[in-house]
């Protein structure tokens, strides 16, 4: 799969060897980094085993670069926003929900929408469906 994963504020690629790198805060401000697969709706992530959250806890998503919050404020608070290029070089919109066990993926292009998760209907709405 060739397709990068961009910050939607400094236009960082996101995406390093087979996973998408995303700086995150815990609810007892715990930081770490979060190794995340590229694939919607593959749920697989790596940490650090010291980073410690639950089912339900909702985390903040940052760039490791520019450090800007990810979050997808004008859409819902619990979900984050990243930018996917595909091979074509078209850019589509992608939100993820950032409720630690929650399986929410969209992709997004004009008005048309993808979604990805057992969680998805959970959001669906939000972006006018």
């Amino acid at each position: 799969m060739k397709n990068d994963y961009l910050c939607p504020y400094c236009r960082g690629n996101l995406k390093v060897d087979n996973n998408i790198v995303i700086a995150v805060r815990t609810q007892n401000e715990q930081r770490g980094l979060l190794l995340l697969s590229p694939k919607l709706g593959n749920y697989r992530c790596h940490k650090n085993d010291s980073l410690t959250f639950s089912d339900g806890e909702r985390l903040e998503s940052f760039c490791p670069m520019c450090h800007s919050n990810l979050k997808a404020i004008n859409v819902n608070s619990n979900l984050a926003e990243v930018i996917m290029v595909d091979e074509q070089g078209d850019e589509y919109a992608i939100f993820f929900s950032e409720i630690v066990g929650e399986h929410s993926t969209y992709k997004i292009k004009d008005h048309d929408i993808e979604s990805f998760g057992d969680d998805a209907e959970d959001y669906i709405n939000y972006f006018g469906s």
